[in-house]
C-alpha cells in the first residue's frame, strides 16, 4: 500500500482497530453516508455560533475553495447543510486532493466533512486549522476561537453511548473529567506521524517574554514574534492552551505516544517502562452550550507560584540583606484578563508580559545577598561567574565501552530544591542600587569574586508551575451520571523562551548517542531529550497526585494510534517523519515534547524532591534563568531545540580535557562578528545572546584564536540592556541545523582527528579537539564566498583562493568552516584583549584547516579540506 493510499484509507482502519470496537464498519461502512439521526443533538447557542462561522468561510473564500476543489456546498442551511457535512467526500476528488502535496491535504485521513467526535478526521476542520491548507483566494485565516467554535461543534455532534462503544466502555464509572493541554498538528508533528491528529497531554509548557501574545492566524498558532516590527529584537509570550475533557484511564498498549528511541535501557524514570504504566486517554471534549452538561458555562482557574528566591533565601549559608524575599504568585506571573485568556471554551495560560529578567525587590528595595569567600562550605564552588548553590551530579552519564557507548540518566540523587546556579557579577553599591563588578587588564575581577564577603543582587525572572483546574462542580452532569465531579487538573509550566521555536529535540535523536545503531554523537554532554519522554509526576504542592496511579505520566504527549496490529509499516511514510523535509509551515508548540528534559539543573524545568519523593518543578532552575542559559549554550549539550549552542564562542574558556566543541554549528553573523577580526568594522555584529564569536589573528608570526571569556561575558548585563536578539535564531528550521551538523560530522571525519580523550578511539563528532572559528553559508561555484572568516593573509595577501566561485571544489549549497586545533598543553590563555572580556589562544601547532562542504547530492565532491601552510601553498584534499 502506497502512503496516499494509506492516507485515504487510515481513518477507518485506525478507528477500527486501535479504538478496539467492533461495529464500527456497520456505522461507518464504506460508500455509505451517515445518517444525521445517529448525530447528537447540537444546542441553539451552537448552532447559531457554527452558523456565523459558516458565514465568515463564504465571504472569506473558504466555501468557494471547498466547492471548486471537492464540489462541496457550502450555501445550504438547516438539515440540508448537515446532510452536507456528513455525507462522505467524492472518493475520486479528495484522492485527487490528496495527491496534490502542495495542497496541505496529503496528511488528512477522514472522508467527511465533518465525522461526529473527531476533529482529525473531519475535512473542514483540517481546513481551517491546518498550519499547512493555504488555499488561493483566501481573503482571511481564522482565529483560535474560531477553530474552538468548529472543534465544539464537531464533538457536540457525537452521541455519548456511541463513543462509549467504539471505545469499549461500559459505564460512566469508567470515565474521569480531566483538564488536557493540546493542539492539532500536521503529520509531521504528531507521535505516530501518519495523519494530522490532535495531540494531548496533561501538562503544557508557556513562555516567557517582553512583548504581549502574538497569534499568527496564517500559521494557525502564537508566535514568538512581537507584532510590532520594530520590537523585532524582543520575544513575544507564548501560551499554551487548556481544554476539559471526558477521559478514561487506560495502558500505554491503546495510546500512540512521543516516545525517545535512543534512551532505551536507561533509567526507570524515562519512558522504557510504558507497559507497566496507566495514563490518561481523552474521549470527548466538554465545552461551552454543551447539551451534555445542560448548556453550562465552562469556568476555567490556574494557580501558579515561583518559590526560586525565597527557597535560595531560606537556604544554609545566603545570608540576605534586610529582606528575603516571598514566593510570587499568578498575579504577579500570568494573564488574568480573561477576555484574553478565554479563546472560546478553551483557556490559555498566559506569562504577563515583562522583562525577561529584572533586579528583585520587595515593598520597592532591591534584594542583595552576601556573595561567600571561595571555598566556604557548602558554597565550594564557582562556576565562573557564577555561585553554585548546593553539590549536584550529572543528571547523565556516559557509559559503555568505546564500542558500545550510551547515555544513561543517574537516579536523581541530588534534586534542585532551590536555585543552582545565581548570578554573582553585581554588588551593592548603596542600599537600593548596584554596579558591575569592574573588569581588569590583570585577574582582579576573578579575585575580586574569589574573595566573596560583598553583597550582590538577586535577579529573578517570571518562570513558574503551578495547575489550571476546570469548576466541573456547578456542572450539570445528568446526563453522565457516574462520573466523579471532581476534576483532575493539568500542570503548568511557565518557562524560559525558546530561542529555537522551529526545532523540536526529537528531530535531532540520530545525532545523540543511539545504542545499536551508531555511537556517533554531537554532544560531548547532554543531549536531546524531550520532557515527554520523562515519568516523573508534577510538582504536588501545586498538584496534590495522592495515591493516583497516573500521576507519573503526566508529562505523555498522546495522540490517535496506529498500533503494530493494523499491519501499517510507519516506513511507508518518510515524508511524515524526516526531520529535514520541507514542512510549509511554522511550527509553534507548548507540549512536553517541544521541550527539554531536565539537566544540571535544565533548561526548561529540573526536578526537585521532598523527603526522596522526586517531582518536576521550576525551583531548582538558575536565578536568573539567563545564567542557566550561558552555561547550557558553552557548554554545547543542553537540548539544542531551545538552548542555542554558543561552544564555539566560549570553547578556549574550558580546561583542554573539557574543551566542548560545538554540536549545532552557528554561523558567524548569529553568534556575532567582531570589528578587530578578518571581516572588520563594516560586518561588525553581536549575536543572539550579545556577544560575538571567535577570531583567528597573527601577533608575532604566530596565530591565535582571539574569543570571548565565559566568565566575562555578561549574560545577565545583555538581557538588562536590552541587548538579547531574539531574531537571529528565530526563523532557523530543521533541516538547516540537520545539513550544517552533517557537514559538521563529514569535516570531523575528514580531517586529522583530535578526539579530547584518549580513550575514545572512534569518530565521535562530539570529542574533537578542533574548534570551528568561523562557519558561513555557501552557494559553492555558484557565487563568490564572503570568507568573513578568513584572514587575508591566511595564505598569500588575499582570499581569492577561497573565497572566488571558480575555485570552488565542491558545487551547491554547503558551508565554508575553518577549524583550529585547541590542544594547547596548558590550562588556558593568560593575556587579555583590549576590551577585557576576550582572551586569546595559542592554535596548537599551528594547525588550520579550511573546508569547502556540501551535502548537495548533485555535487561529484562533498567536501575539499586543507591545512594552511606559512609557505601559503594550498594542498586540497577532495573527497
Amino acid at each position: 500500500m502506497q502512503r496516499r493510499d494509506f492516507v485515504k484509507k487510515t481513518s477507518l482502519l485506525t478507528l477500527g482497530l486501535s479504538l478496539g470496537f467492533s461495529n464500527i464498519k456497520k456505522l461507518y461502512s464504506e460508500g455509505k453516508p451517515l445518517n444525521i439521526f445517529n448525530t447528537a443533538p447540537v444546542s441553539d447557542e451552537l448552532e447559531t455560533t457554527v452558523g456565523e462561522l459558516f458565514e465568515w468561510m463564504r465571504t472569506n473564500g473558504w466555501a468557494a475553495h471547498l466547492q471548486q476543489t471537492l464540489g462541496i456546498n457550502l450555501n445550504l442551511t438547516g438539515n440540508d447543510l448537515k446532510k452536507e457535512l456528513l455525507k462522505e467526500i467524492n472518493a475520486d476528488k479528495l484522492t485527487a486532493l490528496r495527491r496534490n502535496e502542495q495542497s496541505g491535504y496529503d496528511d488528512f485521513s477522514g472522508e467527511r466533512l465533518v465525522q461526529p467526535g473527531f476533529p482529525a478526521y473531519s475535512l473542514l476542520f483540517h481546513s481551517l486549522a491546518s498550519p499547512r491548507v493555504r488555499p488561493k483566494g483566501i481573503k482571511e485565516y481564522p482565529t483560535l476561537s474560531q477553530i474552538d467554535v468548529l472543534e465544539n461543534y464537531i464533538y457536540a455532534l457525537s452521541d455519548l453511548d456511541l463513543l462509549k462503544t467504539m471505545y469499549r466502555i461500559n459505564s460512566n464509572e469508567e470515565l474521569v473529567l480531566a483538564v488536557f493541554a493540546y493542539e492539532y498538528r500536521p503529520a509531521f508533528k504528531t507521535p505516530h506521524h501518519a495523519y494530522a491528529d490532535m495531540v494531548y497531554s496533561r501538562t503544557g509548557i508557556a513562555r516567557i517574554g517582553n512583548e504581549p501574545l502574538n497569534y499568527d492566524k496564517l500559521n494557525r498558532c502564537h508566535t514568538s514574534k512581537p507584532a510590532d516590527e520594530t520590537r523585532y529584537k524582543n520575544v513575544a509570550v507564548m501560551p499554551a492552551r487548556y481544554g476539559l475533557f471526558i477521559a478514561r484511564k487506560v495502558q500505554y498498549e491503546y495510546l500512540s505516544l512521543v516516545k525517545s528511541e535512543q534512551h532505551k535501557g536507561s533509567d526507570l524514570k524515562d519512558d522504557r517502562s510504558d507497559s507497566a504504566k496507566f495514563f490518561l486517554q481523552p474521549i470527548r471534549k466538554v465545552f461551552n452550550e454543551d447539551m451534555l452538561v445542560d448548556n453550562s458555562k465552562i469556568q476555567f482557574s490556574e494557580m501558579h507560584k515561583s518559590e526560586k528566591l525565597e527557597k535560595l533565601s531560606l537556604s544554609k549559608g545566603i545570608k540576605m540583606k534586610d529582606q528575603k524575599p516571598k514566593p510570587r504568585f499568578s498575579k504577579d506571573l500570568v494573564v488574568q484578563d480573561d477576555d484574553i485568556r478565554n479563546a472560546g471554551s478553551s483557556f490559555l495560560v498566559i506569562s504577563q508580559k515583562n522583562d525577561l529578567i529584572r533586579p528583585a525587590r520587595e515593598d520597592g528595595r532591591i534584594l542583595f545577598f552576601k556573595v561567600p569567600e571561595y571555598g566556604d562550605e557548602p558554597f565550594a564552588n564557582r562556576y565562573f561567574t557564577a555561585l553554585c548553590t548546593q553539590e549536584v551530579e550529572d543528571v547523565e552519564l556516559l557509559t559503555g565501552d568505546n564500542s558500545n557507548l550510551q547515555r544513561i540518566y543517574n537516579r536523581y540523587p541530588a534534586p534542585r530544591n532551590q536555585p543552582l546556579f545565581v548570578n554573582i557579577t553585581n554588588k551593592v553599591k548603596d542600599d537600593t542600587t548596584y554596579q558591575p563588578i569592574p573588569k581588569t587588564k590583570t585577574r582582579q575581577f576573578e579575585k575580586f569574586i574569589d574573595d566573596g564577603n560583598y553583597y550582590a543582587p538577586l535577579f529573578e525572572d517570571s518562570i513558574c508551575d503551578g495547575s489550571v483546574i476546570a469548576d466541573t462542580a456547578a456542572l450539570n452532569l445528568g446526563k453522565l451520571s457516574g462520573i466523579s465531579k471532581k476534576c483532575l487538573p493539568a500542570f503548568s509550566i511557565v518557562t524560559a523562551p525558546d530561542f529555537f521555536p522551529q526545532v523540536d529535540p526529537l528531530d535531532f535523536e540520530l545525532y545523540d548517542i543511539d545504542p545499536g545503531l551508531d555511537t556517533e554523537s554531537h554532544f560531548y554532554e547532554g543531549g536531546v531529550a524531550s520532557l515527554a519522554t520523562a515519568r516523573i509526576k508534577p510538582n504536588p504542592k501545586m498538584i496534590d497526585t495522592g495515591s493516583d496511579n497516573t500521576s507519573d505520566t503526566y508529562l505523555a504527549v498522546i495522540s490517535a494510534s496506529v498500533k503494530k496490529k493494523t499491519g501499517i509499516s510507519q516506513s511507508r511514510l518518510p515524508e511524515f517523519r524526516d526531520p529535514a523535509s520541507d514542512r510549509g509551515y511554522e511550527i509553534s508548540g507548548f507540549l512536553p515534547d517541544v521541550a527539554s528534559s531536565v539537566f544540571a539543573p535544565g533548561w526548561d524545568v529540573t526536578y526537585c524532591g521532598i523527603k526522596n519523593d522526586i517531582y518536576i518543578g521550576t525551583e531548582g532552575l538558575g536565578s536568573p534563568f539567563i545564567e542557566d542559559m550561558k552555561f547550557c549554550a558553552a557548554l554545547n549539550g543542553m537540548w539544542p531545540a531551545t538552548s542555542p549552542d554558543a561552544a564555539r564562542t566560549y570553547q578556549g574558556s574550558n580546561e583542554p580535557d573539557y574543551r566542548n566543541p560545538t554540536a549545532v554549528p552557528l554561523l558567524d553573523h548569529e553568534i556575532g562578528i567582531c570589528a578587530k577580526g578578518p571581516a572588520g568594522k563594516e560586518y561588525e555584529s553581536f549575536g543572539w545572546d550579545g556577544e560575538q564569536g571567535p577570531y583567528l589573528e597573527e601577533i608575532g608570526n604566530k596565530w591565535k584564536i582571539n574569543f570571548t571569556d565565559l566568565g566575562r561575558a555578561d549574560a545577565v548585563g545583555n538581557a538588562l540592556n536590552g541587548r538579547l536578539d531574539m531574531s537571529v535564531l528565530r526563523k532557523l528550521k530543521s533541516a538547516e541545523l540537520i545539513n550544517r551538523m552533517e557537514c559538521l560530522k563529514m569535516c570531523i571525519h575528514n580531517l586529522p582527528k583530535r578526539n579530547f580523550r584518549k580513550e575514545f578511539t572512534s569518530n565521535i563528532t562530539g570529542y574533537t579537539y578542533l574548534w570551528l572559528i568561523s562557519a558561513e553559508k555557501v552557494n559553492w561555484g555558484k557565487e563568490h564566498a564572503p570568507a568573513l572568516g578568513v584572514p587575508s593573509n591566511l595564505v598569500g595577501n588575499n582570499k581569492d583562493w577561497i573565497s572566488r566561485k571558480e575555485n570552488a571544489k565542491v558545487q551547491g549549497e554547503g558551508y565554508l568552516y575553518v577549524f583550529a586545533n585547541s590542544v594547547a598543553d596548558h590550562i588556558g590563555p593568560k593575556d587579555w584583549a583590549d576590551d577585557l572580556k576576550r582572551r586569546r589562544l595559542d592554535v596548537d601547532g599551528e594547525e588550520i584547516y579550511v573546508c569547502q562542504v556540501t551535502t548537495d547530492a548533485n555535487s561529484t565532491n562533498k567536501i575539499a579540506w586543507t591545512k594552511v601552510k606559512k609557505n601559503g601553498s594550498i594542498n586540497w584534499q577532495v573527497k
